[in-house]
């Protein structure tokens, strides 16, 4: 992977599509410690258990993706608006935009989180899940929030700590609790609560995990830093890392030192 590598076009889509019994298979080893990013993912949906009774009326995902989380919002919301930015996209799947009906009710609005198409004080509640980090001016973003919140409204946004290189090249940032406290406050957002996701066990653990994945588990690095798993090698590798993931886990719960974790959790309030 070029480090001075420029936005480009995949090649072929990152996230391709499967037939239905291998989407439900998938679905599946996902869900399970034989995902390598099961730390990860059993993290950040504690996180946004967190979040979801904060949000309320018109709520706007930044960075919306796929909107896995949508159910724990959509009940709490009046409105609920999809933005996601066309490069990032684009980079994930090229062929996205001859499918465009398929995404209808996912992403509502294309747009850049700097420059946001919509009018001040127009949104309740702001959401951006792992969004900060694939920002190259978290500030411009930060700034937007702000001006779209109505006063008294809420930024609810998770962000990674300890966490390979992904997505790339739209990745450029990782965050400590003073910094999100800093940044925050230089666009009068309020914190009300910060939480650390995880502890140092469960942030070795996903650690171990990746490695094992990446240079064990896996046949290639594709352009945006993901891997593709080796056919041969991953049937056997996959176990292990399953047995790794439970193990720091179990660790993890009768650790409490957070001097390194996979992330943080943030509630902040505009005044």
């Amino acid at each position: 992977m070029d480090l001075l590598q420029q936005p480009q076009r995949a090649e072929r889509p990152v996230c391709a599509q499967r037939r239905p019994w291998k989407s439900r298979l998938n679905a599946w080893r996902k869900r399970s410690p034989l995902n390598p990013y099961w730390i990860e993912l059993r993290a950040l949906h504690e996180a946004v258990d967190l979040l979801a009774p904060h949000a309320s009326g018109r709520l706007l995902d930044v960075g919306c993706g796929e909107r896995p989380y949508d159910e724990l919002f959509v009940p709490r919301t009046t409105r609920y608006i999809g933005l996601e930015y066309p490069p990032v996209a684009d980079n994930l799947n090229p062929d996205i935009w001859g499918k465009l009906h398929t995404i209808r009710h996912i992403v509502d609005v294309f747009g850049d989180g700097m420059r946001m198409p919509f009018a001040a004080a127009s949104f309740d509640s702001v959401l951006a899940l792992e969004v900060l980090e694939h920002v190259s001016h978290a500030d411009a973003c930060v700034s937007e929030v702000a001006r779209v919140l109505r006063p008294g409204g809420v930024f609810l946004l998770t962000v990674p700590f300890v966490s390979p290189l992904h997505q790339w090249p739209f990745d450029y940032l990782r965050f400590t609790p003073k910094g999100i406290e800093a940044l925050l406050a230089r666009h009068a957002l309020c914190i009300e609560k910060l939480e650390p996701r995880g502890n140092f066990a469960s942030a070795t653990g996903s650690t171990v995990s990746h490695w094992l994945l990446r240079a064990l588990a896996a046949s290639k690095v594709n352009h945006d830093g993901s891997v593709t798993l080796s056919r041969w090698r991953a049937p056997f590798l996959l176990p292990l890392i399953a047995l790794v993931q439970l193990g720091f886990m179990a660790i993890a719960s009768v650790s409490n030192d957070k001097a390194s974790c996979l992330g943080y959790t943030v509630v902040a309030r505009k005044r």
